[in-house]
């Protein structure tokens, strides 16, 4: 719920007055910071809140005791609203310029996480802003404490869901700043540390997924498969996650061709393909039919880049982990895959004179053919003709 005032909360807007006349009048009337400080001492959240999220009026003025405030928002604000509103607003204008007193604060807030275990409809509120935080830190400025929050926050998924989710939604357009035009040498070590961040919440996520997965498929007791089941689907959902943050941003969708930082031509799809073959192959290793399939979609985006790496990569897919979970089953696979060959004949005709390589098309091919779906069969049927 949000916090909320009306027409006649007369101390609201007393505090708003307080907060306007900071910025020209703190320095020679320190009573002003004064006000400011009972003010977030008020009992009324939404009194608090217009100090809170406005904390960096009295920075020149009375920058120490600005901290002091600050500080005192994150170790005992009870709102998880207002501290989110100082810890997102006001405090991230220093982001750059006090990195270490920032930092700080937000380690004392990081404290109090057990404090809020998220709303009714399943959101914390106080992970998604430290998650924002840590995108900041990390892969924005190669700060080592948010690297180390990250680690400990990828080691368990289930947990800091939130968190992590959050700095993947966070970076969507850093995954691609330097394929960008103008891109500089900032925004390509940004990028390199967004990729290092996107990694380490990938690996540990496939193997907690890995071994749960294992747990279901084995003989184990209900409980054992219910704690195993809730592990499993929390890891899944993080690099489902994280693979929607690469597929929206690349473009993949075609609402999305010309909006966004995208990859938009073929020179830029053949350097995303080399820079991030790491990443894909860790998506290759989800066991979830939903995030293979964007992942298809996503080197279907990319074929023009390398159309034999990509090809090799959708086979591995299909037949891999994709045959053992059922995607050939779906009928979103099916309209994919299908799409997906009809271009390659298309467009790249010529790869298919390598035997071993149309064995591989077949071999996909069949494999939504046996489970009847019209459309692979009547091309599987189709294909001879196709490839003269």
């Amino acid at each position: 719920m949000s916090i909320n005032w009306g027409n006649w909360a007369v101390r609201v807007y007393a505090a708003e007055a307080w907060i306007s006349l900071a910025p020209r009048f703190a320095a020679e009337r320190p009573e002003i910071v004064d006000r400011i400080g009972e003010i977030l001492a008020d009992h009324q959240p939404a009194v608090r809140l217009q100090a809170a999220r406005n904390l960096q009026v009295i920075s020149v003025a009375a920058s120490e005791r600005m901290w002091e405030m600050g500080e005192r928002i994150a170790a005992a604000e009870p709102d998880v609203q207002i501290l989110t509103a100082y810890l997102g607003r006001s405090l991230r204008r220093f982001s750059h310029a006090e990195p270490e007193r920032c930092e700080h604060i937000l380690a004392v807030a990081k404290g109090r996480l057990e404090d809020w275990a998220g709303d009714a409809g399943g959101r914390d509120h106080m992970q998604e802003c430290l998650g924002g935080w840590v995108a900041q830190l990390q892969a924005g400025q190669g700060r080592p404490l948010a690297s180390a929050w990250l680690d400990e926050w990828a080691a368990n998924p289930k947990r800091f869901q939130s968190a992590l989710n959050a700095y993947t939604s966070s970076l969507r357009g850093t995954f691609f700043a330097r394929y960008a035009a103008d891109a500089e040498q900032g925004d390509m070590e940004m990028n390199d540390r967004a990729q290092e961040g996107l990694t380490n919440i990938l690996r540990p996520a496939l193997e907690i997924s890995a071994k749960t997965h294992a747990v279901l498929a084995s003989g184990a007791s209900d409980e054992e498969k219910r704690a195993a089941g809730s592990e499993y689907g929390a890891a899944e959902r993080i690099i489902h996650h994280a693979m929607n943050q690469l597929y929206f941003g690349a473009g993949a969708r075609a609402k999305d061709k010309e909006d966004g930082p995208g990859l938009n031509n073929v020179e830029k799809k053949e350097r995303f393909l080399a820079d991030y073959a790491d990443i894909l192959a860790l998506l290759q290793r989800s066991r979830e039919p939903a995030t293979l399939h964007r992942l298809v979609e996503l080197y279907e985006h990319l074929m023009p880049g390398n159309p034999v790496a990509v090809f090799t990569a959708i086979h591995v897919i299909l037949t891999g982990s994709g045959a053992e979970e059922g995607y050939q089953f779906e009928s979103l696979g099916s309209t994919a895959v299908v799409k997906v060959v009809r271009r390659y004949i298309a467009d790249h005709r010529g790869l298919f004179e390598d035997p071993e390589r149309r064995g591989k098309l077949v071999e996909i091919l069949q494999l939504f053919s046996e489970v009847g779906w019209t459309d692979a069969i009547r091309l599987l049927y189709e294909l001879p003709d196709l490839l003269r």
